[in-house]
């Protein structure tokens, strides 16, 4: 396009070629007309023109009239149909002819002045605030210069094509100048205004609205490497990036690019920054594929002040992966580099920074240290330490970390203990990887639970009050795809007996709706201080169970098969207390059966023998299909008693919905009376 704007005063020669035929013409014919059906070149073309010079005799004036069917103008865009402007023509004593009136077209009017000769044209087209101008003189014929005031980009829009074929111009306004040359490569320097300004390109891959700011553009087009130097200082308005979303601020903010087209597609990025005072620095070199994705990208970045960067810069990270509303504080320093398309480095400086989750999930507070990570065979030492943390309201005391890389892997140096609950979580390894090879992040590690205190833990967790500790293992869990899958399962040891959970998988554990999965066996709880700690009456011996298939959505569970039942080798006591037996009965919705006795002989004893007792529940669909020992005609049986006095529970309802199970076990564990239906 902007080759076509060389011979840009083809127009003006016919106009010229007009205005001295009207001078050579015999006085007494002072009125000229001319119809031409069409006139064309590169950069404008009519069509179906007629041209009127009327010079009265005498007068220092005269008036040019000129008509067209169609106007078109391919580098502004423009196509206008029905073209008439009228204005007074005059020659100063230079030979400059002079002429400006209204011009008006199907759909709008303004007002057009041209003064034009052998030795220059200039023209100004206003309409509604907005002005466009046109500078050409002979001494420079390769040189064009145009004029902008409030001009909508709209005006602009196949002229910005030619300079960004993807960019898709949406709105705003622009003022300043453009400067052009056409010798054998064509140049452009431009220094605009932006108000309001307005981009996006058909993928989405960037979509931008409300600019503001000063745009300085250097293009010189020279083979067989164009290159673009741009300096943008924005003062407002929001863009989007791939996943890099942006409100910038009304302060400023200074962008530096320098851009080399590549034959066949893509962008070398030799040099560009981005400065916004203390809130985030940015430098490097990039080079981009055809698809606009970096392939190679080396870039320093220093955030000095997370708590305004948190929102400025970081958002479109943080609030995909369930973090929108993390508050941040402190510092942090990055250098990165990406090669062939594949990440070769990272090093991390973390300056006192505080991270605060508003839902509770996890808190850190002065985190610092230095990250390195590489794939090269050189180790990478570094080291991070935090003063004091919690996940899921667990406080974790101070711990300081110890890392090597090498190999594309950044792995813990030795094993750390970090004091959680009057005990100890040793992180035995910890492995990490960044994106690469068709894969996401992935993270391993492997624990050691020693002696937590189960009563803190029930306190922190809303639980019951546990007493007791937990002890425990987890060989290896992997963090990859949002996914935390625990190689091996996870085994407690508490009551007296063991948990051990296996198959447990959790989805987006920090984000929305986290779910889990997993299967539990539960061997030889000792039932006495287990039933004390949920204040459920009283019961001795031990408890097996399995909960098979458990899957939770947002903590809550929304299916399971779970069986619990004493334990069958259990050679000590067996004895029920009456109050656990009511609890029981409430909860399983039924009544106790005494065997050979009235219920007011039943209550002179305080406990009972039992042979068995269990009871099972399948969820699915928010309704649990309750089972026991044994089936009692329509019922079933959850306590089997044993010796005299016989007590015996036994369940009539063999579908119960979830909530109210659940209902009925608060009840039972608060020393309520349920109403049961």
């Amino acid at each position: 396009m902007l080759a076509s704007m060389r011979r840009p005063n083809r127009l003006g020669k016919f106009l010229c070629g007009g205005l001295l035929a009207l001078a050579l013409t015999p006085a007494a014919a002072r009125e000229l007309q001319l119809q031409v059906g069409a006139v064309r070149n590169e950069a404008a073309s009519l069509e179906d023109v007629r041209v009127t010079l009327a010079w009265p005799d005498g007068a220092a004036a005269g008036e040019l009239a000129l008509e067209a069917s169609r106007l078109q103008v391919p580098s502004l865009g423009q196509d206008l149909r029905a073209v008439r402007w009228r204005c007074p023509l005059s020659r100063d004593a230079d030979g400059q002819w002079q002429c400006e009136g209204p011009v008006g077209a199907a759909g709008g009017s303004g007002s057009l002045a041209v003064s034009l000769s052998a030795a220059r044209i200039d023209a100004l087209l206003a309409t509604r605030g907005s002005g466009l101008g046109y500078a050409w003189h002979a001494g420079a014929p390769d040189r064009h210069q145009v004029d902008l005031r409030a001009v909508p980009v709209a005006w602009l829009r196949a002229f910005l094509a030619t300079l960004w074929e993807d960019g898709q111009w949406t709105g705003g306004r622009l003022d300043g100048r453009v400067s052009v040359r056409t010798g054998e490569a064509v140049s452009v320097d431009a220094d605009l205004g932006l108000a309001d300004v307005g981009l996006e390109t058909p993928d989405g891959w960037l979509a931008a609205a409300g600019m503001q700011g000063r745009l300085q553009v250097d293009y010189d087009g020279v083979a067989p490497r164009p290159r673009t130097a741009i300096e943008y200082t924005a003062r407002g308005g929001e863009f989007l990036v791939g996943s890099l979303y942006v409100p910038l601020p009304a302060t400023p903010v200074q962008v530096d690019v320098e851009v080399f087209a590549r034959d066949g597609g893509g962008w070398d990025l030799p040099a560009f920054s981005w400065r916004d005072g203390k809130v985030l620095q940015a430098s490097g070199s990039a080079r981009l594929g055809a698809d606009n994705a970096p392939t190679d990208l080396d870039i320093r970045l220093a955030l000095d002040d997370l708590a305004p960067a948190r929102d400025r810069y970081l958002a479109g990270f943080l609030a995909p992966a369930g973090f929108g509303d993390l508050v941040l504080t402190g510092g942090m320093q990055a250098q990165l580099r990406m090669a062939d398309g594949q990440w070769r480095s990272l090093a991390l400086g973390l300056e006192r920074l505080n991270a605060i989750d508003p839902r509770q999930r996890f808190t850190l507070a002065g985190l610092h240290g230095n990250l390195r990570w590489n794939t090269g065979d050189a180790p990478a030492p570094g080291e991070l330490a935090w003063d004091s943390a919690a996940l899921f309201g667990i406080g974790l005391g101070h711990a300081r970390l110890g890392f090597t890389s090498a190999d594309g892997q950044l792995q813990l140096a030795a094993p750390v203990p970090i004091p959680v609950l009057d005990g100890q979580v040793r992180l035995d390894h910890l492995r990490w990887q960044p994106p690469g090879d068709g894969q996401g992040t992935r993270f391993a590690l492997g624990a050691t639970l020693q002696d937590l205190d189960l009563g803190s833990l029930s306190q922190r967790l809303g639980w019951p009050a546990f007493e007791g500790s937990i002890s425990g293992r987890i060989p290896a869990a992997r963090y990859q795809d949002n996914r935390l899958t625990l190689d091996g399962g996870l085994t407690m040891q508490l009551f007296g007996g063991s948990v051990a959970l296996s198959s447990l998988e959790m989805e987006r554990p920090f984000g929305v709706a986290p779910t889990l999965s997993a299967d539990v066996v539960i061997e030889d709880i000792d039932l006495e201080p287990l039933t004390a700690a949920f204040g459920f009456g009283s019961i001795t011996g031990r408890l097996d169970g399995r909960i098979d298939g458990l899957r939770m959505v947002d903590w809550s569970p929304v299916a399971f098969d779970a069986r619990l039942q004493s334990d069958p080798d259990w050679k000590g006591r067996r004895r029920i207390s009456q109050r656990a037996v009511e609890d029981i009965s409430k909860v399983g919705g039924g009544g106790g059966l005494m065997g050979g006795l009235q219920a007011q002989a039943l209550r002179l004893f305080d406990d009972f023998r039992y042979a068995r007792l269990g009871l099972a529940c399948r969820l699915r669909d928010n309704v649990c299909q309750m089972d026991g020992v044994d089936s009692a005609g329509d019922g079933y049986t959850i306590v089997q008693g044993a010796g005299l006095p016989r007590i015996q529970v036994v369940g009539f309802r063999r579908r119960v919905d979830w909530p109210t199970l659940v209902d009925r076990l608060k009840a039972a564990t608060e020393g309520q009376t349920p109403v049961i239906q």
